[in-house]
Parts: structure tokens; C-alpha cells; sequence
């Protein structure tokens, strides 16, 4: 979470995120310490093995959390001030990555947590960008995903076996479990990347190195190869292999010259230690103090071993080499570096006396567990023994020619949070080992850790005398270096001709599978020329066809020129018939228009001749009308007159009256007769109408 926040804030919000997380991590380190548990969280529920979730129910989880925390949070402290906040960053993620081992519930989550480690871990090297630390880096990345491929092979055959991913000892894939984590755990011949990596990384990059791979490989093999499950002559084998790098990994120590080069080898002699402890721990019937001493000597291990990087690192940070032979050679007028750099020279001490497993440093109560629990199994025993005086041997040279008998001029002032952990981690192995008790909660076999013995403490100082009388003896040997043949370098021996017959072997399939390619090429070209040709012919064809086709187009269009020739002479034809027939149209349209106009005028004279005759009828209906009224009015008193006479005459006078009045009636208007009254003006514009009608009928006809 705080990664990501590192990357992209400015400088002093980064210091100040850094030392909030490097605060919580102490805490949780101290939480762990006192033995409090953190239980079970589900990152999410699904159906059987497909569920993620972290277990801190194991009894090693505590202790190997408190190492990988705490140190963890030193050293993010050393390289707060020097370190890239990219590095910064992928150290956070490395040391999330090996806590989420520890802690993962299934094989599934722990897989996840094992490459990504691995990511992280080539990227702390890769990002000090030098031309040899690209190439070392890549080397590293590839080494350690052939191992997680092969641990991945592991947990599917077991998977395979007992149908459960939860994480338990494997019921199936042993080899490919131990080959897996052996890559991790620098098992001999697969240590080559030890010197890879640690050398070639940044200073403080080293520091988190240094703390975090080997000992997620030495975890594993408590974890999940325990010793109850090793059966036969695997006990041994692994024991062998355990101090076989001890005495390997101090002898490759012996003939560096390079500070950081003799520390990173030493890893590997140290993890010897743990391995043999827990392979040869059922043997001896001391399985308890096998566990739990080499689990402890992680642990111590991480403490002391950061301590030294550090150091280390401080001279290379302050004087700009980390060369024994150029800083044991450099320019005495200079203050030698155990003067010029105290803090840093009082580090380096107690680092090599924890590391010799000198009393009363935490290195001695892990060793003493692990000589106890080994003792009297040979030849590992004394293979042991040997690696202890081997250590003293190279720490001696460590100290005189790096620190005691070196002169460098100081260039660089070494930042504050640098050599406050250095004096937090001296402090812690000094503590560790006067009180080894403090970390009895964390044991995870409560095995009771009352290690000052008469004999002990004289044995472990026996050895470490040992160690300085030899290195007085063959110091101007040392000083100078030895490189070894080629033909004793396991990578010589091993992995080059490994390596050039895998080369081979791959470019050997790679010719038969260009070959055979090239075959299938030749072949199909064979089929596709085949094929073209057969097109071809399918394409003579339609072109033939095409043309028989065209020429039978052009003669029909030659045709159809001729038909549209002839049609266009017929529309020309007819077109001027039927543009002298629309010509007669016009001129008749022009006598009709012609004719019509003259019968108009006609029609118009002839309307307004019986408009004047129509006043005229008028005026005399009007006039004939007066006297017919008048001439009325008369008969009405003629007739009267007559009535009177009828009246008084009698029958005689009545018919002569009859007479009168039928002579009088003669001559008045009938109801039929024409009158102004009843005289009907629209019959009679009617009957005009029709008249002119038929005069326009009779004219256009004749």
C-alpha cells in the first residue's frame, strides 16, 4: 500500500511515509515477538482450492515474520537518505512478498508470493543500471524462475495426489519441491546467483537482499519438507548438502576481494548451517533443537548479515571502493577507516564476532542449538566444525584489511538514518545474545534456550582462535585474492556445459523445426503451385470465354447501333408528321379561336339588341298594364250597376244583365293573358339564350 505513495510523492513526504511504515513494522515485530497470534484472513472465499486467505496459525510463522519484518524495516532505515525511492518502493513489495509466504493458507497464494519475490528481488538489482548489474540481474531473474517453475510442477503433482492446495507435506513431487526451494535456498550446484545479485546491487538494495531470499528458501524446507517426513537416506543427503555449503560457501569466501563478494558467499555457508541442522536433526534424535536452532539461526542470521552489508556498504558509500587489496594499498597518509568511521568499524566487529559465533553474541545461541543437535553424526559434524573456524578465518580478513589495517580517504559523510541502523542492528545482536530468552515465545518447539555452558562458551572461543591463528598464518596469502581455475568453477564445470548442451539442444530442435517448416513450405508451395495452375487454366477459360462472350456483345451491340439507328430515322419521321399535324392543330385552334371571338361580338350585339328590346317590352307591359287596370276598375262599377238593376228589374233585367256581364267579361283579361304581373323574364332569357345557341350552331355548321 505504502509502495505506490512512495513512487510519486515528493522527497520529504517519502521520508516521512518511510518512517511511518518502518514505525508500524517495528511494531508488528515486537507484537510477533511477544507471541501474540494474527489468526486467519481471507483475501476471498471460493470453492475448495480456489480460496485465498493468510494463516498465522503455523508455529514457524511468528518467528520467520519477526525476522523478515524487522530486518526488513532496518533496512529500508539504512537506505532512507541514499537509496532511489524506485528501489525504495520494490524493497517494500519484496519484503510484502516474503510475509506473504510466510503467512499464505494454500499453495496457491504462496506460489503468487514466491514469484513475485523473485520480480522484486531481480528488480532491486536491475535498478542500479550498471552495465554488469543488467546482466547479472537477468541472469538472476531466469535462475530463480526455473525454480519457481519447478516448485509449480511440485505443488500440481501433489495436488494431483491428494486433490487439496492447502499447504501441507507433500504427498507426491518431492524432488521437484526440494530442486524449487534448492534454488532459493542457494542448495549446491544452484548457488551461482548469490554472486550474481548481491554484489551487483546497490548498496542498500543489498541490505533487503540480504535479509529476505536465502531465508524464505530455509523456511520452506522447515515448512514444508519437516524432518518427520524424510524417510531413508533423504535425511542425509540433505544434511550433506547443508554442510557441504558451509564449508563450500566460506572457502569461496576466502579467495574474494571484494567486500561485498565475501559477505555474499559467506550466505551461503551460513544457510548450510540451518539446512544441515534440520535435515540431520532425526537423526541425532534431536529433532526439537535441529527446528528451532535453525529457524533461530535465521533469524540471527538476517540480523548479523544485514549488519555486516551494511557496513560494507557504508565504506563503499564514504570512500567509493569496496576493494580490500585497494583499501589495505590505499594512501596511509589518510586516517585508517576504523578512525575515520568508528560507528561503522564497532558494526563490522560485532557483525563478525555474531557471525563467528562468538559468545556473547546472538550468532553463539543459534550455533550452539544447531552443534547440539548435529553432534556426533558424521562426517557433518566435523564438516561443521571446520566451517566455524572457516568463518573466523574470513572475518579476520574482513576486518584488517577493510577496516583495521585500510586507508581511504573519506569522501562522503555517511547519512544519519544509515548509522543509526547500524547501531539499532549491533545493539539487537548484542541483546539477542545476553538475553536469548526474549525470543522463547517465538520458538516454535520451546526448546529452552540455556546455551552459556562452561563447555560451550570455551568450544566456541576455541574455534574462533582457531580461525585468527590461521588467517595470522596465511594473512599475505589472503590479502591478495586467489582466483580459482576455471575447471573448479562449478559454473564452469556445470552450468556453461549445461548451459551449451541446452544451447545446442535447443538450436538442434530449432533446425529440425526449421526444417521441418521449410519442408511444409516446400510442400504446400508444391500443392499451391498446383493450385495456381489449375487457376491459370480455370482463368484461360474464363477469359476465352470472356472474349467469345465479348465479341458476341459487340456484335450485338453492333446490331443494336444499326436497330437504334433505324428507330431514331422512324422517332425523326414521325416526329415531323407529328410536328406538321400539331402545326394544322395550331391553325385550326387559331379559326376556332378566330371563329369564337366573331360569334362573341355576334352573340354580345344580339344580347344587347333584346337587353334595349326587353326595356322596350317593358315600357309597354307597363303602359298596357295601366290601361287594363284602369279599363277594370270600370268593369267592377258596370258590374255593380248591373247587379243593382238585377236586383231591382227582375228575371227580364237579370239575363239582360247575364248578357251585359258576359259582354263585359269578354272583354276583360283572362288568367293567362300576358300582363307586367305575370310576364316570366327568366323564361324568356332562357328561351333568348337557346335562340343564340342555335344561331352560333347554325353559323359554325354551315
Amino acid at each position: 500500500m505504502a509502495a505506490p505513495i512512495v513512487l510519486f510523492v515528493p522527497r520529504i513526504w517519502r521520508y516521512i511515509t518511510l518512517l511511518a511504515v518502518i514505525a508500524v513494522m517495528i511494531a508488528a515485530s515486537i507484537y510477533n515477538l511477544l507471541g501474540m497470534n494474527y489468526g486467519t484472513y481471507y483475501l476471498f472465499r471460493g470453492e475448495g482450492a480456489l480460496s485465498l486467505y493468510f494463516s498465522g496459525n503455523h508455529p514457524y510463522t511468528d518467528i520467520a515474520v519477526f525476522g523478515f519484518v524487522l530486518v526488513g524495516a532496518l533496512a529500508l532505515l539504512y537506505g532512507l537518505q541514499t537509496a532511489k525511492a524506485t528501489e525504495q518502493a520494490t524493497a517494500l513489495c519484496a519484503i510484502a512478498s516474503a510475509v506473504g509466504i510466510v503467512y499464505s493458507g494454500n499453495f496457491i497464494g504462496l506460489f503468487l508470493f514466491w514469484e513475485l519475490l523473485t520480480i522484486t528481488t531481480a528488480l532491486l538489482i536491475l535498478l542500479n543500471q550498471t552495465e554488469i548489474a543488467l546482466r547479472m540481474g537477468r541472469r538472476f531473474l531466469l535462475f530463480h524462475l526455473t525454480g519457481g517453475l519447478i516448485l509449480l510442477l511440485g505443488i500440481l503433482q501433489h495436488f494431483a495426489a491428494s486433490g487439496s492446495l492447502a499447504i501441507s507435506h507433500p504427498e507426491a513431487g518431492m524432488v521437484f519441491f526440494v530442486i524449487g526451494i534448492g534454488f532459493k535456498a542457494s542448495f549446491l550446484p544452484f548457488h551461482l546467483w548469490v554472486a550474481w545479485g548481491y554484489p551487483n546491487a546497490s548498496f542498500s538494495s543489498s541490505v533487503v537482499l540480504a535479509g529476505l531470499t536465502t531465508k524464505i528458501g530455509v523456511f520452506a524446507v522447515a515448512r514444508f519438507i519437516p524432518p518427520e517426513v524424510w524417510q531413508g537416506n533423504l535425511n542425509y543427503i540433505i544434511g550433506f548438502i547443508g554442510a557441504s555449503m558451509a564449508i563450500f560457501g566460506f572457502t569461496c569466501a576466502l579467495l574474494q576481494k571484494d567486500m561485498r563478494k565475501l559477505l555474499s558467499y559467506h550466505i551461503i555457508s551460513q544457510v548450510g548451517y540451518m539446512v544441515a541442522g534440520a535435515g540431520l536433526g532425526v537423526v541425532a534424535a534431536n529433532a526439537a533443537y535441529s527446528l528451532d536452532g535453525s529457524l533461530l539461526h535465521m533469524v540471527n542470521h538476517m540480523l548479523y548479515k544485514a549488519l555486516l552489508f551494511m557496513c560494507a556498504g557504508a565504506v563503499l558509500y564514504s570512500t567509493g571502493t569496496g576493494n580490500l587489496h585497494d583499501l589495505h594499498h590505499g594512501d596511509k597518509e589518510n586516517a585508517p577507516i576504523w578512525k575515520s568511521m568508528p560507528i561503522v568499524s564497532v558494526g563490522a566487529l560485532v557483525g563478525a564476532l555474531a557471525i563467528s559465533g562468538v559468545p556473547p553474541f546472538n550468532g553463539y545461541v543459534s550455533k550452539y542449538l544447531l552443534k547440539y543437535a548435529v553432534e556426533g553424526v558424521q562426517p557433518m559434524d566435523t564438516m561443521l566444525l571446520i566451517a566455524s573456524v572457516g568463518t573466523a578465518i574470513s572475518f579476520c580478513k574482513l576486518l584488517y584489511f577493510g577496516f583495521f589495517r585500510a586507508w581511504a580517504a573519506v569522501q562522503r559523510k555517511l547519512p544519519t538514518s544509515a548509522t543509526v541502523s547500524i547501531v539499532t542492528v549491533s545493539i539487537l545482536c548484542i541483546l539477542l545474545g545476553v538475553y536469548p530468552d526474549l525470543m522463547s515465545n517465538i520458538i516454535p518447539m520451546g526448546t529452552a534456550l540455556e546455551v552459556y555452558s562452561q563447555a560451550g562458551i570455551i568450544g566456541a572461543l576455541q574455534l574462533a582462535v582457531i580461525g585468527v591463528m590461521v588467517f595470522v598464518l596465511f594473512s599475505n596469502v589472503l590479502e591478495r585474492g586467489i582466483k580459482p581455475p576455471a575447471w573448479l568453477s562449478i559454473e564452469q564445470l556445470i552450468f556453461i556445459p549445461v548451459g551449451n548442451y541446452s544451447y545446442k539442444l535447443l538450436c538442434a530442435f530449432g533446425y529440425y523445426l526449421d526444417t521441418s517448416v521449410n519442408n511444409s513450405y516446400i510442400r504446400s508451395s508444391e500443392w499451391f503451385n498446383r493450385f495456381c495452375n489449375f487457376v491459370g487454366q480455370v482463368d484461360t477459360s474464363i477469359d476465352e470465354l470472356y472474349t467469345k462472350s465479348g465479341q458476341a456483345a459487340y456484335r450485338f451491340a453492333e446490331k443494336s447501333k444499326s436497330l437504334d439507328g433505324a428507330l431514331d430515322s422512324a422517332y425523326m419521321k414521325s416526329g415531323s408528321a407529328a410536328y406538321r399535324i400539331a402545326d394544322q392543330f395550331t391553325k385550326a385552334d387559331g379559326t376556332l379561336d378566330s371563329a369564337y371571338m366573331k360569334s362573341g361580338s355576334a352573340a354580345y350585339r344580339v344580347a344587347d339588341q333584346f337587353t334595349k328590346t326587353d326595356g322596350t317590352l317593358d315600357q309597354t307591359l307597363e303602359k298596357s298594364g295601366k290601361s287594363l287596370q284602369n279599363l277594370a276598375k270600370s268593369g267592377r262599377y258596370f258590374d255593380d250597376a248591373l247587379n243593382r238593376a238585377y236586383e231591382k228589374g227582375g228575371v227580364k233585367s237579370k239575363e239582360i244583365v247575364e248578357e251585359v256581364s258576359s259582354s263585359s267579361s269578354s272583354k276583360r283579361w283572362g288568367p293567362f293573358q300576358w300582363t307586367i304581373k305575370n310576364l316570366n323574364f327568366d323564361n324568356l332569357l332562357l328561351v333568348a339564350v337557346l335562340g343564340l345557341l342555335l344561331v352560333v350552331l347554325f353559323y359554325f355548321g354551315a
